[in-house]
């Protein structure tokens, strides 16, 4: 529920400020600048209705004191005046908007309701900026397997609470995308969802990240900078690869997950978190913690709901499904004529073991469609060189070598050149080295496998 708090010293304003704003709010009322600023430093705040004249401290000063203290919450002043000069410097000071009393309840209703949903959008563009993982824009999150459907299912039980989520998987197997549908499944969708990519940031730089930095905090902080916490806002905040954080780095986190509070690098003042933490890793952290790797105490705290993503190689009946999901996409993106994949690339792809997940499923498909878009149908002869060594494999079974060993041997000995020319980069002499032969017997090998040099493209990547 969004957060409103009300300044104003008339008591019967405030009173009707939260009759027209409840249920819908939570309305916090306050008599005084002082007493609001208190409020702040306890509990966020989405918008603020603040009074022009006030004792002690009027409004348009206060407005100026928020822009410094709390400069991403918008205001939006009351008066009961309908002078211009107070008007005039409060939009400069920053003030959203300007109503008069008495109110008009549902143009006032649209204007707190318009001004929180610029906020938040604002956050999510800022939040969008700063996350890398947006330049990708396929997630691939389908499947039927048993395992896939279970993470999923558990996931959306996760989304419907706040508790920690840690996320459990080898790397490429879309452990952030489940992180992104918890949060679209959550009753955050509408916040930002803001990711950490902690093997990417240098231990230095990390606490200004997560925590933002005061002007003058250190050389070069010529402004004030927000951190990841202060973008998420009430949203979710992702930790990607958590098991890369140092340890001095795991007591800072621990503390935000124990408190819900934190401070600006070179600030003095504490700040509130009501982010929902979620968090992945390719790592064993039980076992990290047991050899001291990892904090007992923040793993704990981090693994209350885990959920494990399974590698690719475990589900491979969803090898044909994502494969068709992608070359659907690229085949879309790149204006591409390809169709369909034939039997044999099919087969080749749902048999081989997709060490890097669904990443490099992803990838192999569009260097595909990349380089032989123009073809209706993808052929085993026209996928990497990895997926034709493996289609060997069958064809060292006994009734194929009983059907045809002069044929498969060809086969072996034509794929074991073109691997040693590619590595030697056609240097028939390299090539032969590495294969433990010479060179003229190598030249008599290649006429007679009909290997040509450059190498043709039905046997490259």
């Amino acid at each position: 529920m969004k957060r409103l708090l009300v300044v104003d010293d008339d008591l019967g304003a405030r009173e009707s400020l939260r009759a027209i704003f409840e249920p819908d709010y939570a309305v916090t009322l306050t008599e005084s600048a002082a007493e609001a600023l208190r409020k702040l430093s306890s509990q966020p705040v989405d918008l603020i209705l603040l009074d022009v004249i006030m004792p002690q401290k009027d409004g348009v000063t206060l407005l100026k004191e928020l822009g410094e203290l709390h400069p991403d919450i918008p205001v939006v002043m009351i008066s009961a005046s309908t002078n211009a000069r107070p008007i005039v410097e409060a939009m400069k000071s920053g003030a959203v908007d300007f109503v008069t009393k008495p109110f008009d309840v549902k143009e006032l209703q649209r204007l707190v309701d318009r001004a929180i949903q610029h906020r938040n959008l604002q956050k999510r563009v800022q939040a969008m900026e700063s996350d890398l993982s947006h330049h990708f824009p396929v997630d691939g999150l389908i499947g039927d397997a048993p395992s896939f459907k279970a993470a999923l299912e558990n996931a959306r039980r996760a989304a419907q609470t706040d508790a920690t989520v840690l996320i459990h998987g080898e790397s490429g197997t879309g452990k952030e995308m489940v992180a992104r549908r918890i949060h679209d499944w959550s009753e955050r969708k509408e916040e930002p969802f803001v990711a950490v990519h902690c093997a990417s940031i240098p231990e230095p730089l990390m606490e200004s990240e997560l925590f933002g930095h005061e002007k003058g905090a250190f050389t070069n902080a010529n402004q004030r900078k927000l951190g990841r916490f202060d973008m998420a806002g009430s949203g979710t905040l992702f930790f990607d690869e958590v098991g890369e954080m140092t340890p001095a780095t795991q007591v800072k986190l621990l503390r935000v997950l124990q408190e819900k509070e934190y401070m600006r690098l070179g600030g003095s003042r504490v700040l509130h978190t009501d982010a929902r933490i979620l968090a992945a890793t390719n790592r064993d952290l039980s076992r990290e913690m047991k050899i001291g790797g990892f904090r007992e105490d923040l793993y704990y705290r981090l693994n209350v709901v885990p959920i494990h993503v399974p590698p690719l190689r475990e589900r491979r009946e969803d090898i044909p499904l994502l494969a068709d999901f992608f070359l659907s996409f690229f085949r879309s993106n790149l204006n591409a004529r390809v169709r369909e994949f034939s039997e044999p690339a099919m087969r080749a792809l749902t048999e081989y073991e997709w060490p890097g997940n669904i990443r490099e499923l992803r990838n192999v498909i569009e260097r595909t469609v990349v380089l032989h878009g123009d073809q209706e149908i993808l052929k085993q002869e026209i996928l990497p060189g990895e997926f034709q060594k493996h289609s060997l494999q069958p064809s060292l079974s006994p009734d194929t070598l009983r059907d045809n060993l002069s044929a498969s041997v060809d086969q072996i000995e034509r794929q074991l050149l073109i691997d040693a020319l590619r590595a030697s980069d056609g240097v028939q002499t390299r090539a032969a080295e590495l294969l433990g032969t010479t060179r003229r017997i190598l030249k008599y090998k290649m006429d007679k496998l009909d290997i040509t040099l450059p190498l043709d493209g039905e046997d490259g990547e």
